[in-house]
């Protein structure tokens, strides 16, 4: 997601986990600057960086915070840095969907993704998440939604993944599974969706001339961009986006500027 040559030589990205994650991302009206998935790649980084182990990095990002803290010796909880570390080891493909609470559709809570990532294979998370927000339903999955087909998978290891997601989400299967990315929408390609009713076919157009591969969809809500295409096309765009060292949002608004489209 974000590449950095040096985490802790980079003020000003620390500055944004800290303002994403632990007491300062908690209740604001200020909205996080970073993804959880922005967030726990830095935070693997940090780890790496400094030696750290989850407790020491609990401390420095202010996580799990012991509701006892006149006890100086007490341990910090490491459960919200293992849900962070957790994204790590979900699907490419559908990874960009977590997202924090105050985001709504199509980002699904960040805590209810680590869930599906210890029990479901990197295919079959892409097949829940994506025939949830892919499908004809457009439905968000809950935290008990996720407890319960780990429960079910516990409990009916021989059964497809599509079963569940029929009988406990009670949802239709999808057939086709493509790489997605969900992004913020920059001020620039607000005003341009606002303005231009034909915006989908002009972004994708956009994208299609600088990027191989096959752009399949674009979905928006006020605030977010969804776009689904193949493997070649994904790999393309993650890898320019990386060596950019700018966000999904920043490089899409560049990329469009770019083909004078806004």
């Amino acid at each position: 997601m974000i590449s950095v040559k040096n985490l802790t030589q980079n003020i000003k990205l620390y500055s944004k986990l800290l303002k994403s994650v632990g007491r300062f991302g908690r209740g604001m009206s200020q909205k996080q600057p970073l993804s959880p998935v922005e967030c726990a790649f830095l935070i693997k980084r940090l780890m790496d960086e400094e030696k750290l182990d989850k407790v020491k990095v609990s401390e420095r990002l202010d996580l799990g915070r012991p509701k006892d803290e006149t006890d100086i010796y007490k341990k910090r909880d490491t459960s919200q840095v293992n849900n962070f570390l957790s994204l790590l080891e979900v699907s490419e493909k559908s990874r960009d969907y977590a997202g924090w609470g105050w985001e709504g559709l199509p980002k699904i809570s960040f805590t209810t993704i680590s869930i599906l990532s210890s029990s479901f294979t990197h295919d079959e998370q892409d097949k829940v998440l994506q025939a949830a927000l892919q499908g004809d339903k457009k439905s968000n999955i809950t935290k008990t939604d996720a407890l319960k087909l780990r429960k079910w998978r516990s409990e009916n290891p021989n059964l497809t993944v599509e079963d569940g997601i029929q009988k406990v989400l009670n949802l239709k299967p999808v057939t086709i599974i493509t790489h997605v990315i969900v992004c913020y929408l920059s001020e620039k390609i607000k005003d341009f969706i606002k303005n231009n009713s034909d915006f989908k076919v002009k972004i994708l157009s956009a994208l299609r001339s600088r990027i191989p591969g096959k752009f399949y969809e674009l979905e928006n809500s006020d605030i977010l961009m969804t776009l689904s295409m193949d493997e070649e096309a994904f790999s393309t765009f993650n890898n320019l986006q990386k060596t950019s060292e700018k966000s999904f949002t920043e490089f899409i608004t560049d990329l469009l500027e770019l083909e004078h489209v806004i």
